[in-house]
């Protein structure tokens, strides 16, 4: 790997490394403080919606208990039908039903009953009153208003009916009105007022505002799902009812003829018996596929009121999603960062190895001289010592010769000495010219010998001198052919440095 690649990793390294750790705090830390505000808004949320279902299902029972005590709707109840007033009276009561019906628009009847739980008057005239099963006014709720309690029914709800509406009952007892106009503890019947839930219907439709996929729901004190921003989940059940709870809807036919749909989801029905005001918890429900943070909250503390949970969900996915965006935005910077540093190394490394790619390049070039040089020497000192073995040969040659010269030399000595000593018995003249003549070739022999033998010495230190030459070149060129491997070395270094 080079260097300018090298440097331009270790810088971009040294950008990113602290552009993770960031992410990683980041993610570590905003996590749970985006979760719990995300949390806190939801339960915000559903804070509104119940105040607003709770001041709206005030306002109605105030309607009712309003109506109750005008005085015309008692002395209605305890006028007997033969009185001459009684038809008087029961005009003057059905406005006062009418004026009731025309405090909201959801109202669909307004019912008067006396003291036996007989309908004695209704409002509009021309609408009968809906059936709960066989009877009017369930048993239920005829002794809890003669009890004095002011009561919302459970919600009704008929799919198979045309046009009809998600309904509860509003039962206020109607007590005796002295004529100083002071009620009295004698309860001599009751109004039932029919309201639809249209309004609450809006409102859990309209809870959307906890980011995308967001949405919220009603359930009854049995676990019956009814309202929630998808229509298609509305009258579901998420767990099987009790039976007494079964016996009385089957009875009441409070969500038609049919049995109620269930569709279990454990989660929901463990904190369904949560008395809290508020809780909130994560889990994945049965109808949907990702996990969600979920806030519960009544919708009235009092059980005998409304005992509804109103829900807000928001899936995780999106009460991350600040922090998920937040950490899109640093990975994409952390991006274009690394993309200028690695080009601002690549250009930094450059320019910092372009002196070294030169230094590397120079001493190429001078380790490619000393080879060349020592290949030179080396072939100088071969040729050189094939001339030195070439003489050495000669030499050897001269030597054999000068000895065998000397060895001549003295034979002839040898032979003139004999002939001097026996020429008495030879021509005296004549041998001692060939006596002469040997003795002087002899001499001459001797000169010549020693001639060469003088000739040997100097060609033996011209040898010598020539072998020591030739043993200096040839070790030159092994010095410079270990001086060119040393420069391979420091090339091949360099080049791992800059790459």
């Amino acid at each position: 790997m080079s260097l300018p690649l090298r440097i331009s990793l270790g810088l971009v390294l040294a950008t990113i490394l602290p552009l993770v750790i960031t992410l990683f705090v980041i993610e570590w830390r905003t996590q749970p403080i985006l979760t719990d505000q995300a949390n806190k808004a939801m339960q915000g949320d559903a804070k509104t919606r119940v105040d607003q279902i709770n001041t709206y299902f005030n306002e109605r029972v105030l309607d009712a208990q309003t109506i109750t005590q005008v005085p015309t709707v008692p002395q209605y109840l305890i006028t007997p039908p033969t009185d001459p007033t009684y038809a008087d009276q029961t005009k003057h009561t059905i406005f006062a039903l009418a004026a009731g019906m025309y405090r909201d628009k959801n109202y669909t009847t307004w019912q008067l009953y006396d003291r036996h739980g007989k309908l004695r008057l209704a409002y509009p005239t021309t609408q009968k009153p809906v059936l709960h099963g066989k009877t009017l006014v369930p048993q239920l709720y005829q002794d809890e208003v003669f009890a004095g309690q002011t009561v919302i029914s459970t919600v009704y709800y008929n799919p198979d009916a045309q046009k009809e509406k998600a309904t509860v009952d509003i039962y206020s007892p109607v007590a005796v009105i002295t004529p100083e106009g002071k009620t009295t503890n004698t309860l001599i019947g009751f109004i039932r007022v029919t309201l639809g839930l249209d309004y609450i219907w809006d409102i859990v439709k309209g809870d959307t505002q906890n980011g995308k996929n967001s949405y919220a729901f009603i359930l009854n004190e049995d676990g019956v799902r009814i309202a929630d921003t998808d229509p298609k989940r509305i009258f579901t059940a998420v767990e099987n009812l009790p039976p007494d709870v079964q016996q009385q809807v089957s009875n009441e036919q409070r969500y038609g003829p049919n049995p109620i749909p269930v569709k279990k989801d454990v989660t929901l029905t463990q904190h369904l018996k949560d008395t809290a005001s508020s809780v909130s918890y994560q889990a994945q429900l049965t109808e949907q596929n990702e996990s969600y943070q979920i806030v519960q909250a009544n919708v009235k503390q009092k059980a005998q009121d409304v005992p509804w949970k109103y829900y807000v969900l928001s899936p995780l996915s999106t009460v991350n999603a600040v922090a998920q965006q937040q950490l899109e935005i640093t990975l994409l910077v952390a991006l274009i960062m690394s993309g200028l540093v690695a080009i601002i190394g690549l250009v930094a490394g450059r320019s910092l190895t372009r002196p070294i790619l030169q230094a590397v390049n120079a001493l190429r070039d001078s380790s490619d001289a000393l080879n060349s040089l020592a290949s030179r020497q080396r072939d100088a000192s071969t040729e050189q010592m094939w001339v030195v073995e070439s003489s050495q040969i000669g030499l050897q040659s001269v030597q054999y010769y000068t000895e065998a010269i000397n060895s001549a030399a003295t034979q002839l000595a040898a032979v003139g000495k004999n002939l001097g000593q026996n020429m008495n018995q030879l021509d005296r003249q004549k041998l001692l010219q060939a006596i002469e003549h040997v003795q002087n070739g002899a001499k001459y022999i001797e000169n010549a010998a020693q001639y060469q033998n003088e000739s040997n010495k100097k060609l033996a230190t011209a040898l010598k001198v020539t072998n020591q030459v030739t043993e200096q070149l040839a070790s030159g060129a092994t010095s410079a052919t270990d001086a060119a491997a040393q420069l391979e070395d420091v090339v091949s270094q360099l080049r791992e440095v800059v790459g």
